[in-house]
């Protein structure tokens, strides 16, 4: 590689030490030998996502996390690292093995140039789409987020929407049966909804830090711009046409955190509800119990206040004691099914 083009994509097989030769001419520096090292690192390291932007002089250098997956409710990432000057770019990219990305797509977009004017650089250009690229493929991994757990939750039944606060939610309104049959649906949803939960951090975390990329150079940061190239012309990466699409896609990436939020707040709100039904069947459970041993205590009672073996009882000679200990017990039941009932304890 002599020349080389502006734009080189590494992927396993390709990452040779001559490959980063041609960037290095044209940026007229060489690599610091840590962004050299990740460049070249072709292995998917399974730890947080964090996506960065650095001035490294006549270069920046960063990472981006792609979702590998759109269609998987795991927040799962491939991995670019790249470099980038006024007139040329690198990228390498470590694909996680869940990955379903067209990356001869992805290069291609980034290689498009037309739309832009011809003042804009080659680096702030690649760097324009690959961002592009990275929230639009979060949004889409994000609406898929969302569609899961209306589906999820809508098979929950019962004609609850579960959108609304906690404090709205009718729980003490629903019947015993309505409460049993959500918690048992529920119970079979639960780890779906628990596991997308326990990867909102690293979504959130993408996006939050993608933001932060884009609002640094939206806002014409000096440590993430690089004012004069190579040829020690007054030239910025970032021209004011790039700094505008680049502000629309960071409103982009704005609105995807507040999206993820609610989606996050969501899954808290339906397992709350749950939790709150599941002590609501106990507290009826408990009363249910407690109707029963009420009702039947008292008759318990008079058979045994009767059963006593004392001759001189009133009620033993009566003629109508038999029957008076029948009627008593019979209206003392009614009675009690009739007051638990009322308070629906039954």
């Amino acid at each position: 590689m002599t020349d080389g083009p502006p734009i080189t994509w590494l992927f396993s097989g390709t990452r040779e030490p001559g490959s980063l030769d041609a960037f290095e001419r044209i940026a007229g520096t060489p690599l610091h030998p840590i962004a050299r090292e990740h460049l070249m690192d072709s292995t998917h390291h399974r730890t947080t996502p964090f996506p960065r932007l650095e001035n490294h002089g006549k270069y920046l250098f960063g990472m981006v996390f792609v979702p590998s997956n759109t269609t998987n409710t795991s927040a799962d990432f491939d991995r670019v690292v790249f470099a980038i000057s006024h007139d040329a770019a690198v990228a390498s990219v470590a694909v996680h093995p869940t990955s379903m990305q067209d990356w001869e797509s992805i290069m291609a977009r980034t290689g498009v140039t037309a739309r832009y004017e011809s003042d804009s650089c080659v680096g702030g250009r690649f760097l324009l789409e690959l961002l592009g690229v990275t929230v639009n493929e979060l949004l889409r991994d994000a609406t898929n987020l969302q569609e899961t757990i209306n589906a999820k939750t809508s098979q929950l039944g019962v004609g609850v929407d579960l959108t609304k606060d906690i404090d709205d939610l009718p729980a003490d309104a629903m019947t015993s049966r309505q409460r049993r049959t959500m918690l048992q649906r529920f119970r079979d949803l639960g780890p779906t909804l628990s596991a997308i939960k326990h990867e909102m951090p690293n979504m959130l975390g993408v996006v939050n830090e993608s933001g932060d990329v884009l609002g640094r150079l939206v806002m014409d940061d000096d440590t993430v711009d690089i004012k004069t190239d190579t040829s020690g012309e007054q030239r910025e990466l970032f021209s004011k046409e790039l700094e505008i699409y680049l502000s629309d896609i960071w409103i982009d990436c704005r609105n995807l955190a507040a999206v993820l939020s609610g989606i996050e707040s969501s899954i808290v709100t339906t397992k709350e509800f749950m939790k709150q039904l599941n002590d609501e069947e106990n507290v009826t459970s408990n009363r249910f119990t407690g109707a029963i041993a009420s009702i039947m205590l008292l008759p318990t009672f008079i058979v045994g206040l009767y059963g006593q073996n004392f001759d001189d009882m009133p009620e033993t000679h009566w003629h109508y004691g038999y029957g008076f200990s029948w009627g008593a017990i019979i209206v003392l039941t009614v009675a009690q099914v009739w007051f638990f009932r009322r308070r629906k304890w039954l």
